[in-house]
């Protein structure tokens, strides 16, 4: 009975020392980087502050088309820009309020120019 104790013991010592072995590797040693990850897939946090500097690119470069489709990553752009304030975790600035709201109005006025369907 007392064998069969030493070795469980030492079984879970040995799967202790493992895992923190492990921890520490996959924490600090090889630590996981994410690189291109679709704007989808980020954390709502992130996702807000993708649709703040596609809102501020659109301002600089006034590309609707091109701003349209990286906010299609999201859903629907006009959605994704009215829902951004309640997604917000930290408090958007000015500028890039005023840069939402104008590709927001951009948005609109082009949906509404275009008939049902979409372009031919």
């Amino acid at each position: 009975m007392r064998g069969w104790k030493a070795v469980i013991g030492m079984l879970g010592l040995g799967l202790m020392m493992g895992g923190g072995i492990g921890f520490l590797l996959g924490r600090h040693v090889w630590p996981v980087r994410y690189v291109d990850v679709a704007p989808g897939d980020l954390h709502p946090a992130w996702q807000a502050e993708y649709v703040q500097m596609v809102a501020l690119a659109y301002t600089r470069d006034r590309d609707l088309a091109l701003a349209r489709a990286r906010l299609t990553l999201l859903g629907d752009p006009i959605e994704v820009l009215q829902g951004l304030p309640g997604h917000s975790p930290a408090p958007i600035s000015p500028e890039a309020r005023s840069a939402i709201a104008d590709l927001l109005r951009a948005l609109r006025s082009s949906s509404t120019s275009e008939p049902p369907g979409g372009p031919p």
